[in-house]
């Protein structure tokens, strides 16, 4: 880890500059660059203040939590809004930690406020916290297999697959089409199979994790191990688990990409047509997401 550089102000113009560049490199959504990149300039400001207008240096975990408490307790903002830019917070912290300005990161503490919402309901992710894992993702010091788990993430998120469907994919049944791929996606039952399409970025996903793929003999498994093997269900939800973990994102699974991806496309689509895509026999069995 290099050595952190505590004299650098937060405020020099080449640091926030850097922060952003970091966010485009991890392919976040421009509009989600905006934010984070607003929320710590917010921050900046906060701490510009206590300090009567003098440049602050790098921020500390108390300088963190201070902030926190002035979102909670000062200004008149939403949880939703709140925990937004507490999330923003975390990815700034993470970054000054891996960028060597920190020994640590000053935002590992950095909790999100209670939000209220239906315990039953599934546990759907804001755009926010879809952003938070992909940097997760993005960020892993598992290189070699960043592409992978990154194409696996982005199957649960935008194709709304189930683990199982996942772990059953095979070379072939990604499929080349006019206007970009398809997925044909089977189930348990012989003979069951769906067709899906794939956006851009699901396809790019996948484009890049297959040029790295290994090829092991004899193994038609679309998502490998690094000893070659099929990846296993259980594997599968324990790598969104982690990421999750390290997002600090709390109650998320793998499951919950699912139903994310589930209630975004209600938003835009009809009940039999999401119901299609999603392998339900039925529609009653989305009025969970509603």
């Amino acid at each position: 880890m290099p050595r952190a550089r505590r004299s650098l102000p937060i405020l020099a113009p080449t640091l926030i500059q850097d922060f952003e560049g970091h966010l485009q490199r991890v392919e976040l959504a421009p509009a989600t660059i905006r934010n984070y990149c607003a929320d710590v300039r917010g921050f900046v400001r906060f701490l510009q203040e206590r300090l009567n207008g003098s440049t602050p240096t790098v921020p500390t975990e108390k300088e963190f939590a201070r902030y926190r408490e002035h979102l909670i307790k000062a200004t008149n903002q939403s949880p939703a809004t709140i925990n937004r830019r507490l999330q923003s917070l975390r990815v700034f912290g993470r970054f000054l930690h891996e960028k060597g300005f920190t020994k640590n990161n000053p935002a590992h503490s950095l909790q999100l406020i209670a939000n209220e919402h239906d315990e039953t309901a599934p546990r759907v992710l804001d755009e926010d916290e879809i952003a938070q894992l992909i940097v997760a993702v993005r960020a892993s010091a598992r290189r070699s297999l960043m592409r992978r788990d990154y194409a696996i993430i982005e199957l649960m998120l935008q194709a709304g697959l189930r683990v199982n469907e996942v772990a059953l994919l095979t070379k072939e049944d990604i499929v080349p089409t006019a206007n970009g791929m398809r997925l044909i996606v089977r189930g348990t039952a012989e003979h069951h199979f769906r067709q899906v399409p794939l956006n851009e970025t699901l396809a790019r996903a996948l484009r890049e994790y297959l040029q790295f793929r290994p090829a092991p003999p004899n193994v038609d498994a679309l998502f490998v191990s690094q000893q070659g093997k099929p990846l296993a269900t259980r594997s599968i939800q324990r790598l969104v688990e982690e990421y999750a973990n390290a997002a600090q994102l709390e109650d998320v699974s793998a499951y919950s990409l699912r139903h994310t991806c589930a209630k975004k496309l209600l938003d835009e689509n009809s009940a039999d047509a999401v119901a299609r895509w999603l392998g339900h026999k039925n529609v009653e069995s989305l009025n969970k997401y509603k």
